[in-house]
């Protein structure tokens, strides 16, 4: 059970003088008789109650530098600063090809106050139209509706996707052809500008960019920077333009020889001259900027000094002063006085300098130079605008923002990343039961893992034999589940190559030392069933189009089982529960008689069919029978 946190000061002065007074007969043998407040030493007592009183309250009141005190004893990130909101730009500038460099600053505001700085340089080419892509098909139609376009297969073949991008003319271009690629992912894999993202996550499939011209055979990109990591996730493609490349070669080829995704990347969204920015600006302030402020320092403590423009919005700094270099801090609270350190207040928009004990106070000089970003918090979240405008450059453009601005965060309290700790001394980080090599699968960073079973003994090695200290986790990857009749539907999901090994590293690395740990796709087993259907129905291929989906939705692995959980591993297949989800699905359509079940094999059985430990069913087919209605008393003598 959890303890509730203790109060220390909940004892009040009139408690304390209710108990006091009472122990006064015995403790003075009865010789103190007056107990009024006009006694003296009713008096002296009242009054070191109110003192105690007042150490009591101190007791419980746990100052700031101790919680970060704490906070770093445990190894637990201490306050967290502000988090800078990220999106994605898209830039145009009428027909000509632009080039925009990396820290070209937008804005989304009139004032120009809520400014986004750009991460990459921009090869902003002239477009006339949308991106058109084709797959076994010309599918245009549905990425122009967002209705996810699977671009690859996830049966292990070669498989590869079409792109025709909308250049106009016929322009030589150099440098970056940069490519916003947005899929229908789950949450456990944020996209590549977020700040959440993971870097260096393994790629699902080994892909190659090329491009062509109509009439052409295609020609393979030298460099790529594949912010989707194998279209795991949303993110940016950067492709380095080769010698002689024009707006000609509209034509984008991306192939892989092995697709071996767990399902196919569905694509929401393609667009061509993006670039990743953040809430955030750079900015430098010298000596002529700062020279009232400085001139004004004395060798006292309590100096600081206030940035331009940084009110509210101050990330973070790097200062030289004279010649000596000078390091932020979070706090002065183990700082020796000869430190050259500052802390950043935000709120302030200025640099504070320690007290001479723990940082060093500084002093007046003419060579001064700080370096300091801008930005960060909730406020640089938003949603999609077309307003962008760049803050200071030569050529006009616009921008617009293709997904919504997310990832800003205020800059965390000390009561704030108390509750935070609080919270993660609760995490898994060592893998000691079963349940904590599945939570800990479960939470692989980066990669989107549904569901994990631990098999305690079993070793690949010795299938028959269980093998102290081996574990097998078997992995479940999270797979669309939203229409069971799509194209591009996976029955029996499976980790790709990637992802095995994004969570065999995280479970080898909490592993207790005499473990060894393997992890594994799910063993699925085949399941065909027979539905007894009594009576006449109106509509036969309703009833079985009904039966069928439900039944398979009952034993899917992701969203089957009583639950909706997923069909739990091992458990075995009752037909009581079969005719019991499948009546529940046709309601008044039709009687369920009976339900037969094979498993791996023509022989069916009415009884309840065991599965073994950590094995899933998979649906291959559903067969309806009609049979005729038996009357009560029907075949008796």
């Amino acid at each position: 059970m959890t303890l509730p946190a203790p109060k220390l000061d909940d004892l009040t002065w009139a408690d304390m003088m209710a108990a006091i007074r009472r122990r006064i007969p015995a403790e003075s043998g009865g010789t103190w008789t007056l107990h009024a407040p006009s006694d003296p030493g009713v008096t002296l007592l009242e009054l070191f109650a109110y003192l105690l009183e007042q150490r009591l309250y101190w007791l419980d009141q746990v100052p700031d530098a101790l919680v970060v005190a704490i906070l770093r004893l445990l190894g637990i990130q201490t306050p967290r600063p502000a988090q800078a909101a990220a999106t994605v730009l898209q830039l145009t500038a009428g027909a000509e090809v632009v080039s925009v460099p990396q820290g070209t600053v937008m804005s989304r505001d009139p004032s120009g106050r809520m400014t986004f700085t750009l991460e990459n340089d921009v090869t902003i080419l002239p477009l006339d139209g949308e991106v058109s892509v084709w797959t076994d098909r010309d599918r245009t139609a549905d990425l122009r509706a967002r209705r996810g376009v699977p671009l690859l297969t996830s049966d292990g073949s070669a498989a590869e996707a079409r792109f025709t991008l909308p250049l106009k003319g016929s322009h030589a271009v150099t440098g970056w052809l940069s490519l916003l690629l947005e899929l229908d992912v789950p949450a456990a894999a944020p996209p590549s500008w977020s700040p959440r993202a993971v870097k260096n996550v393994g790629a699902p499939a080994d892909l190659t960019w090329s491009y062509f011209r109509p009439g052409q055979d295609a020609q393979p990109f030298a460099e790529v920077e594949d912010g989707t990591a194998g279209l795991r996730r949303s993110g940016i493609v950067r492709l380095r333009l080769p010698d002689g490349w024009t707006t000609e070669n509209r034509g984008l080829l991306v192939s892989t020889r092995a697709a071996t995704f767990s399902a196919s990347p569905r694509l929401l969204q393609v667009a061509v001259n993006v670039s990743a920015a953040r809430n955030i600006e750079k900015r430098v302030a010298t000596c002529a900027d700062l020279e009232d402020q400085i001139s004004k320092w004395l060798k006292l403590p309590g100096q600081y000094l206030v940035l331009p423009d940084a009110v509210g919005r101050l990330l973070n700094a790097r200062l030289v002063l004279a010649g000596e270099k000078w390091d932020q801090v979070a706090d002065f609270t183990f700082g020796a006085s000869a430190d050259r350190t500052f802390v950043v207040d935000r709120t302030e928009g200025a640099l504070v300098f320690g007290d001479g004990l723990t940082g060093r106070i500084p002093h007046q000089a003419e060579r001064v130079s700080v370096n300091y970003t801008i930005g960060g918090g909730r406020a640089g979240n938003g949603g999609l605008t077309g307003n962008w405008l760049p803050v200071d450059f030569p050529v006009a453009l616009a921008g617009a923002n293709l997904v919504q601005a997310d990832g800003g965060e205020d800059p965390e309290t000390v009561a704030q990343a108390r509750e935070r700790a609080a919270g993660s001394l609760g995490e898994v980080t060592r893998a000691v039961t079963a349940d904590d090599y599945v939570t800990l699968a479960q939470t692989t960073p980066g990669v989107a893992v549904a569901r994990a079973y631990a098999s305690l003994g079993e070793h690949p090695g010795f299938p028959c034999t269980p093998v102290p200290g081996a574990v097998t986790v078997h992995i479940v990857p999270s797979v669309p589940r939203d229409d069971f009749d799509r194209e591009d539907f996976v029955a029996a999901p499976k980790p790709d190559p990637a992802m095995l090994c994004e969570v065999a590293d995280r479970l080898a690395e909490a592993r207790l030392l005499t473990s060894e740990v393997f992890v594994r796709a799910p063993a699925y087993r085949a399941v065909t069933l027979r539905v007894d259907l009594s009576g006449n129905p109106a509509d036969r291929s309703r009833v079985s189009t009904v039966v069928s989906l439900a039944l398979r939705r009952y034993l899917d692995p992701l969203v089957g089982g009583d639950d909706e959980a997923g069909w739990p591993f091992g458990e075995p297949l009752r037909p009581s529960a079969l005719l019991r989800a499948a009546q529940r699905a046709l309601g008044d359509l039709a009687d369920v008689a009976a339900v037969a079940i094979s498993l791996d094999g023509p022989d069916e059985e009415c009884r309840d069919v065991p599965l073994r430990a950590g094995e899933l069913p998979v649906v291959k087919s559903v067969r309806t029978r009609i049979i005729p209605a038996v009357e009560p008393g029907e075949g008796l003598t």
